[in-house]
């Protein structure tokens, strides 16, 4: 079968070209994140998980400490929260402030229907997103609100309240997905 010799390369160079890009052509540093908005922070700590590089989030900004002691504060926009979200079927963990760097919640990949309102019944998000490679889905919310959160995926559902206040959790692991009975 001679065209599986070409996937195969095809693949792993898809493979080298996905991995280069998410450690920005290289090891992760310090200058990567020159210019960087808050949202693109996440997103590369995101994609510099599984190295040397400890990344978390607070409600004022998205941190990187290096091996070589530097670190790294961007910002978080005056008007938006980051909250990272890992539904649950059987196994979590508490977390408060949110490692992008060490936090992995049970479900890979996983397709869920995700709903965030307000109290006053505005929909803040209402489709599918799945699950990322550590579990989590990440949301940017308005600030200084209390959002009803219903989750649900393949006949389980969960149902929480967040909060985006200054001494609100960046990581939610407490939402447990079951079935209605």
């Amino acid at each position: 079968m001679p065209h599986i010799r070409p996937l195969r390369s095809l693949a792993l160079v898809l493979t080298i070209t996905l991995v280069a890009s998410a450690f920005g052509q290289g090891a992760p540093s310090p200058r990567a994140l020159e210019g960087l908005d808050a949202r693109a922070a996440v997103e590369l700590a995101n994609a510099w998980k599984g190295s040397d590089v400890t990344t978390f989030a607070t409600p004022e900004a998205v941190h990187f400490a290096f091996p070589n002691g530097t670190e790294v504060v961007v910002p978080m926009p005056e008007d938006l929260m980051f909250v990272s979200v890992a539904p649950y079927l059987r196994q979590t963990h508490p977390c408060a402030t949110h490692y992008m760097s060490g936090c992995q919640g049970e479900l890979v990949g996983a397709p869920v229907h995700v709903q965030a309102i307000l109290a006053d019944g505005t929909v803040l998000i209402d489709e599918v997103m799945p699950t990322m490679a550590n579990g989590f889905i990440d949301l940017w919310l308005p600030r200084d609100q209390a959002i009803d959160l219903f989750m649900s995926l393949d006949g389980t559902s969960v149902v929480g309240r967040l909060t985006t206040f200054a001494d609100s959790r960046t990581c939610i692991t407490d939402l447990q997905l079951t079935s209605a009975r």
